[in-house]
């Protein structure tokens, strides 16, 4: 499914990003995680163009995110001025947290497969 999102690209983004440097990760055509600003809070955020959105996308990120409430704490579900679909999480502390966060974000949207962690 697309764009290159092997464990190196990934980490480089990572780091931009614990660094505070703007950065983005492109995953597939439409698809990317970068990061935004919540008032003063950082965080990471999925954004998912509206040409790339899947039929009833966003009615199953809104059920899956109040269903299974604790396993997708701290997600906040939108869609921004331009139609994009964007889940967005406060930076976690550690690095180990921002990857487990990463992987959360994508099962979050059932983007499990762009997701370089998930074995296949």
């Amino acid at each position: 499914m697309g764009l290159p999102d092997d464990d190196q690209h990934r980490q480089v983004f990572l780091d931009q990003l614990v660094s505070g440097n703007d950065a983005h990760l492109p995953l597939s055509p439409g698809i990317i995680l970068l990061p935004i600003k919540a008032g003063t809070q950082r965080g990471l955020a999925l954004q998912i163009a509206p040409e790339a959105l899947q039929a009833g996308q966003l009615q199953h990120v809104l059920e899956r995110r109040f269903e299974h409430a604790q396993a997708f704490d701290g997600c906040f579900v939108y869609l921004d001025a331009k139609g994009a679909l964007v889940i967005w999480h406060a930076l976690p502390v550690g690095g180990a947290a921002l990857n487990d966060t990463v992987s959360r974000i994508l099962s979050l949207a059932r983007l499990e497969a762009l997701d370089v962690r998930r074995p296949r």
